[in-house]
Order: C-alpha cells, then structure tokens, then sequence
C-alpha cells in the first residue's frame, strides 16, 4: 500500500452469509520450492441461508499465479473471469457446479510464513486466519465449512512423509523418483484449518485408548535428531485426552493425532483438525536444554490444541469478530487443564500475572478493543491478550456463576446444539442459559461489547453497637477509543472478612433478596450497591475479589498494616499474593514522588517487617512463597503513573530490592541453600517450586551494591550457572549474572554461547538474556548480535528473542537519547518488509506513546512518524502504528 491510502476497515455490523457455498474440495499438490502446481476441484452451490445474490462468484486470492478454471469441465474463457491481487472473479456461475482451479506458488519465497511455504527443508502451512488464499483460489472465511481431500506428490528422497488433515487412506510411488499419499478429513471445516506438511522427518509413535475402547495412533514429527526430546511432549497429549474425557466428556474422534515440529512459525501453534503444527519451542525439550518454564509452556500449549479439536474445530466461529469463541474458552480450558495437573494456585497467580502485565496494558491504551472486537483492518492484529486472556476471564466468570456443574451441562448444550457448525458468541451464553434454567447472560454480554477493564470503588462502615458490616461497591470503567459511555456490567465478586486472628467470618446478608451470595460470592449488577452483613462483633479485615474472580481493579481504603496483616494470615492464597502486590506499588509509588521531589528514599519498616515474615516462613510451598516474594514488575508499576518515568520507577524499585536484600541477606542464602534439588531431574511442582524460589532469592540478592556484598552473590551467581545440573538452573544463573554485569558475566556469556550455538532453541533464550540487561552496554550489544550467525531476521522465534527482548527492556528502550525508538522504528520497517505479522507485534512496543513524558514522547513520535510515512507499508504495521498516534 502506498503512504496515501487508507486501507479498507471491517466491519461486523456487514456480516453476511456468503451467496455461495462449498461442499468438498479436492486439493492436489505437485510440490516444488519454487513453483508448486496446485489443483483444485470444489463443488459450489448457492447457499439457501444468504440474503444477499450474485451472479458472480468472487474468490479470494494471494500471490498466486492462475494457470486455467474449469466449470463442469468446461474451460473457462477469457472474459468471462476476471484476476486481481485479491482474487479471482468467476462470472455468471450456475446455481450449482463444480469448479477446478489450477495455479501455482512459491513457497520458497513466501517469507511472511502465510499459506504454503518452506520451514528449513520442510513444507509447511499456516491458514489462520486468511493464509489459505495463499495456496489457491477459495472462499477463505471461517463460515464456509467442506470436507477436504487432499493428495501430494513429492520427490521420495527428500520429502518421504506426506501429510494433510484427516485420516490417510491411501499412497504409492511415481515414475522419476515421485510418490503419492492421500488424505481424507471426514469432518467439516473452514480453510483456516487445513494443513499440509512434507519433509524428512524423524517420528516418536505412541497410542492412546479412549474411554470407548478406540485406539488412537499418537504421532509427532521433528526434525531427525530430535526424537527424544518430544517425549515430553507425547505424555502432555496424552493427559491432555484423557483431562478432556474425564472434565469434559470430549472424545477424540479421528483414527489419528498428529504434531509436527518446525523452526520458522508465526504463532506458537496452530489446532490444524488432526495435523497440528507447532512452533519446535512448544514440543522439543529436555532437562539439559529446556526449562521449568518450558516444560509447563509445552505441556500447556499442546492441551491447548488438543483441545481446540471441540472447541475451535467442531465447533468453529461464524467470523473473525468471533475469535474469543474459541480462543477465550480454549485458553480457560488449558488453565484448568495446567491447574489440576499442577499448583491451582501458583497457576491463578501466573494467569493473572500474564493478564495484567499484557491485557490491562493493552486495555488501557490506543489499541484497546473488546473481546469481540465491531471492527478491523488487519484480523492478525487481534490475536490478542485482549481476546485470549481476557476471554478466558470472561468464561472463568461464567463458570464462577454458575458453578462446576452448571458449566458442565452448559458445555453439554453447546456441543449438542451446534457441534458442526460456524457459531457466535451469543451462542456459547444461549447454550449456557437453557442448560441452567435460562439462567439471564443478558447484562453480562457487556464484556463481549465492551473494551477497557472495569474499576470497583469499595468503601466499608462497621458499627458495633449494631453488629454490622455495610459495603458499598460502585462500579466504573474509563473511557477508551470509540466507547466514551460504559453500561454497567455483570460479574462475580469473591469477598471474605477476616477477624483479628485471620479466620474467616460467616457472611450473613441483612436482606437475602437484594443480592445472590453463595461461598462468599456476590453478584454485582448495578453502578452502585450496599450491602449490609450481620453478626459482625469486631472490625474485620476485608478480603476483596478472592481468586481474581472477575478481571476487574480494585480501587479500597485499605491501609498499609492491612495489606500486611493479609500478607500474613488471608486464607485465600491468591489473595495473599495480592497483599504483597498492592503494599508494594503503593509504597513504590510513595518512594517515587520522593524521588522525583529530591527527597531521601527510606522504606516503610512495616513492610520490611511483614516481608521478612514471609522469607522466613519455612511452611509455606515453596511455588507459593516464590509468588509470595515477588516485587510488582516495571511493567506492572508502570500502569499507576502517567506520565510514566520508567527509569525512575526501574531505579526506585531497585532500592526496595536493595534494601530487601541488604536486610534478610541471611535469611535469604539460607533459603537458597535449603531448597537445592540434588539428584536427576524432576517435574513436580515441589521441585519445580524449589528451583523457582531459589532463583527467586538468587535475583533479590543481586540488588547488593556494596562491594563485598557484590563479589559474594556473584560467586554464589557463578557456581550456580557452572555447577548447574538442567538449563533452569543455568539460564537463572545466566540471567542474574547480566545484571551484575562486568567480567563474570562476559565470561559465563560467552561459555554459554560456545556450548549452545549449535542449539537454535537454546540460543533464542541466551539471545532474550542479552537484550534484556538493564546495563547501558546492553544496546551495543544488541546491534552486534544482529550480524551474529545465530541471529536470522527471517526466523519469527530469533527476532522475537532479540528485538521483542530489547523492546520490553525498559532502561534502554525508553533511553533518553531515543536511541532506543529509532532502532526499533528501523527494526520495525525492516522486518515489515519480510514478515509484517512480526513486524506489528514489534510496533506495539511503542504503546504508551501518549503516557511518556514530553521529552521521550517527542522522540517517539519522531520515529513513528517515520514509519507512517514509509511507502509500502503493510496495513498490519499501519493498524497499530496509526492508533498509538491517533489523538
């Protein structure tokens, strides 16, 4: 596109059904790097469910070279079709036909990693969600719902595994060193879900029997010398097929199940019906080279494709506006998948952590939009935290309201009423109302609708002589773009009182009818409500939005002894968590106008007091008491200021740490010490949870500046990194080292690198390491790793590790030379041209344009202004950029 276009904005409010439908295609591949021969045989018919009448039928279509069309085996002529960059226009097509396409495409050249292109050696695809008009000529929307068969034809020697959706049912060899295998999905779906993979593959094979007594043929394909670190992987799928039986009730329904492992991916995987392709982070580990992190990303992201095979492949969405259909409820399904698998509460607490510090910031700023977005440019920027996250909150909340049972035969309904078919999302809550006795989701719909998160303002008055408790909620959100005016929403509130020794008090509502409470939930409806308990002697500690039960801020008159009272004693553990989390910004944002006011920096003693409890609680698991002694992240801190001062907020919470550190230094070796797991490898949450902690205390330590202090943490940083006995271990050695900085960590940097180089997965971590330490020499660092032979532009995961990690380091990206925004405006602009899904996701790193203060906003706003400007800018990279700098 050119700087003085528009591009074209979607709609939901235009939603049609198509005029046309599809009832099965037939797809043959003649595979060739650089020219694949692609013939398609669909059959068409008018679709009785459409208003709207063509005579025409308007394909769409990508980068494709039309070679002929046939109707009814008829050629079509010229004049009667017309091509553009968009598609092919077929006129005055019968009511019913059928249609063969054949073109050709060059996978070789395809760098955006959209339709048919070559991962490494391999053939592979990626459709969702517009990447099918890529490979040919269709009706590429997700409410056009065929069966697909596909057969490829490949040279044996260097492609001998031929695979596509479904079920195989048949293969042989060709002349000239060619062979043939074919594919049948009996299933229909949209052309987002199809796939194709062809290379030399190497194959871990297991078996899974469903409660039906049917075996399924589990299989996932790597690169050859990987085999043995997908193991992890297959045991995931297989407790992720059993999980989904025994929740859910869901039973796989092919004869086969399929992963496949590839280095260059856009996404992190893709939920193909049957033929799942993941990025190899999401597959490939073992404990020399994978971390804790990775092992639980791997076993989460592959019960999440599993699990998409119900909800996202069964059943899919009518359109895009419809993405949190599948992707809201897949992603709450994983949580609780992860949740029973490992430490609920240590994984409510990530979930919300990953919310916060990606969606509230998403929500609060220029590109904020509903989890069922009115409108679009560019449908790969609204695979969002916004419409993931915040829509798994959003049916945790249902869930919540209507209880474990309740959801169940909620689920029950909506496969019964639409398995097969392209749905909203107002047929999900349908579904969910008739199974619990139309249960109202009337008001609650405002969070599809609805963008920005929610405030609650609570105050309460105990009177004594009365025995009561009165709690008055007022609910409010702020504006955000296009929604000035907010109706009010519907959510769960989990609330607890807690007497002087910590237990919890009975709740007893004064009038039962002015609201529902159930376990301490109450349901709240109105702008503002009041609420009046009873059989309340003492002042209690009040305990607000238990569990994080509605995605909402918490606005209370809480003071700081309170939070460390909870910090201490609330018996919801995430509730705990909180405490720590509010008393820490709260007295970071107090130490931060000190700052800025010129005035000494002394931490509240009753926090050190409240802390040290914690650091020496030896009761505690030891996951829980790592989430315990966490500090608010810049990123988190930085959503209470504006204007946002992010090296003064990196500087003020580095004194906390500090003096953290320099107080319990003691106590935290000997937790570091105590939590060691000697011996091989594990996976349970203890030992997970021990490694966590101790990496935990090992980066609180290396706050210490005194010099004696510092030569000692780096040695203890050092036998860490060396004596390391699984890459947790060694990457946290590494990571604490790059912010000590100096010698050790140049030395432990470069040994890292001489053992792993050869190592892609590995690499892209110690690249995510390099780029985001804190210490000025960091920038220079990053301009050389660019021309590093580890480092390749064109591979999504490596410029993700580099430039993503140098984005969210805030020292050096918000430097104030704005040396930062002009690399990463250049970085931008270049990737743009090779892949502009990546290249969008880097632009968001300038969100908070409008937050900065004056003189890095000018320095910003230069640079964006520069991308704007650039001839041929991709609409992704326009999408966000023009947002950020709308007034």
């Amino acid at each position: 596109m050119l700087k003085t276009e528009t591009p074209r904005t979607i709609h939901l409010a235009d939603y049609q059904a198509h005029p046309f439908s599809i009832d099965t295609v037939h797809l043959t591949f003649h595979l060739h790097s650089t020219a694949t021969k692609v013939e398609s045989r669909l059959t068409v018919k008018r679709n009785p469910a459409s208003a709207k009448k063509e005579n025409n039928l308007i394909l769409d279509g990508e980068e494709l070279t039309f070679v002929t069309a046939k109707i009814n085996g008829e050629l079509v002529k010229e004049g009667e079709y017309q091509i553009s960059s968009e598609g092919l226009v077929l006129n005055n097509v019968p009511d019913e036909f059928t249609l063969e396409i054949e073109n050709t495409i060059n996978p070789e050249s395809n760098k955006a990693l959209d339709g048919l292109y070559k991962s490494g050696d391999i053939f592979c695809t990626q459709n969702e969600p517009e990447g099918f008009r890529r490979i040919t000529y269709y009706l590429d929307r997700p409410d056009v719902m065929a069966r697909f068969t596909t057969k490829i034809i490949a040279p044996l020697e260097d492609f001998p595994i031929l695979l596509s959706n479904g079920n195989p049912i048949g293969e042989g060899q060709l002349d000239g060193g060619l062979h043939w295998a074919e594919w049948e999905d009996p299933f229909p779906k949209p052309s987002y879900l199809y796939a194709l993979v062809a290379g030399n593959l190497g194959l871990v094979r297991d078996s899974y029997t469903t409660h039906s007594g049917r075996k399924i043929d589990l299989r996932i394909y790597c690169d050859k010398g990987n085999e043995s670190r997908c193991d992890h992987a297959m045991e995931s799928l297989k407790k992720s097929m059993k999980w989904d039986e025994d929740t859910f009730g869901l039973e796989y329904d092919l004869d086969i199940y399929m992963i496949v492992a590839v280095d260059s991916f856009n996404m992190g995987a893709m939920e193909n019906k049957g033929l799942n392709i993941f990025n190899s982070v999401y597959v490939l580990a073992n404990p020399e080279s994978a971390t804790d992190d990775n092992f639980l990303g791997i076993e989460s992201v592959v019960g999440h494709e599993y699990f998409h095979n119900w909800t996202g492949n069964r059943i899919t969405c009518r359109d895009w506006f419809q993405l949190t259909l599948k992707e809201g409820l897949t992603v709450y399904r994983d949580q609780e998948f992860s949740s029973d698998l490992n430490s609920r509460t240590v994984q409510r607490i990530q979930d919300v952590q990953r919310l916060r510090t990606s969606q509230f910031v998403e929500d609060a700023g220029p590109t904020s939009h509903p989890i069922k977005p009115n409108s679009y440019i560019e449908i790969n920027n609204f695979y969002t935290a916004t419409i993931y996250e915040k829509g798994a909150e959003i049916i945790r909340m249902v869930r919540t309201m209507l209880g474990v049972d309740g959801f169940r035969k909620g689920m029950d309904k909506y496969f019964e009423l639409f398995d097969g078919q392209a749905v909203t999302t107002e047929d999900f809550l349908h579904a969910m109302s008739v199974a619990n006795g139309d249960f109202d989701f009337k008001q609650f719909k405002n969070w599809y609708n609805q963008a920005g998160t929610p405030q609650i303002d609570v105050k309460w008055v105990h009177d004594e002589s009365k025995e009561t408790l009165t709690l008055s909620v007022d609910q409010s959100c702020p504006p955000t773009p296009g929604q000035a005016h907010k109706e009010a929403y519907h959510f769960p509130l989990a609330i607890g009182l807690l007497d002087h020794q910590g237990n919890d008090l009975p709740l007893n509502l004064k009038e039962a009818g002015q609201t529902q409470i159930d376990k301490g939930l109450l349901h709240i409806k109105e702008k503002e409500h009041v609420f009046t308990f009873t059989g309340v002697k003492e002042k209690p500690i009040v305990s607000l939005n238990r569990g994080f039960s509605a995605p909402i801020r918490v606005k209370a008159p809480y003071k700081l002894n309170e939070f460390f009272f909870m910090m201490a004693n609330d018996n919801d553990l995430f509730n705990r968590y909180e405490a720590v989390q509010r008393a820490s910004s709260e007295i970071i944002s107090h130490l931060l106008r000190d700052k800025l006011e010129g005035k000494e920096l002394v931490l509240d003693t009753g926090f050190i007091e409240s802390f040290g409890l914690l650091v020496k609680d030896d009761s505690l698991d030891p996951a829980v008491k790592s989430m315990l002694l966490s500090i608010p992240s810049v990123t988190l801190l930085a959503q209470e200021h504006n204007p946002v001062d992010y090296k003064a907020i990196y500087e003020v919470r580095k004194f906390v740490g500090k003096k953290l550190a320099s107080m319990f230094r003691d106590d935290l070796i000997k937790v570091y010490e105590s939590n060691s797991t000697p011996g091989p490898y594990h996976l349970d949450p203890i030992s997970v949870g021990k490694r966590n902690l101790r990496s935990r205390v090992l980066g609180m330590l290396a706050h210490l500046d005194d010099d004696d202090e510092v030569d000692a943490v780096t040695k203890i940083a050092q036998t860490h990194f060396e004596k390391a006995a699984n890459m947790t271990e060694e990457l946290s050695g590494l990571s604490v080292l790059s912010h000590i900085g100096g010698d050790s960590f140049q030395k432990a940097s470069k040994d890292f690198y001489a053992k792993w180089q050869k190592d892609t997965l590995v690499i892209q971590k110690w690249l995510v390491v390099c780029s985001s330490s804190s210490n000025d020499e960091t920038f220079n660092r990053v301009l050389e790793l660019e021309n590093d032979p580890v480092y390749d532009k064109n591979v999504p995961n490596l410029v993700r590790s580099l430039l993503g990690g140098f984005s969210r380091n805030h020292v050096q990206f918000h430097h104030e030379s704005g040396r930062g925004y002009k690399f990463m405006a250049q970085k931008i602009i270049e990737v743009d041209g090779i892949n502009p899904q990546v290249a969008s996701r880097l632009a968001s790193s300038f969100k908070d344009y409008k937050r900065l203060t004056k003189p890095l906003k000018a320095l910003m706003g230069k640079e964006l202004e520069q991308i704007l400007e650039l001839d041929g800018l991709s609409k992704n990279v326009y999408e966000i950029v023009s947002k950020i700098v709308k007034d």
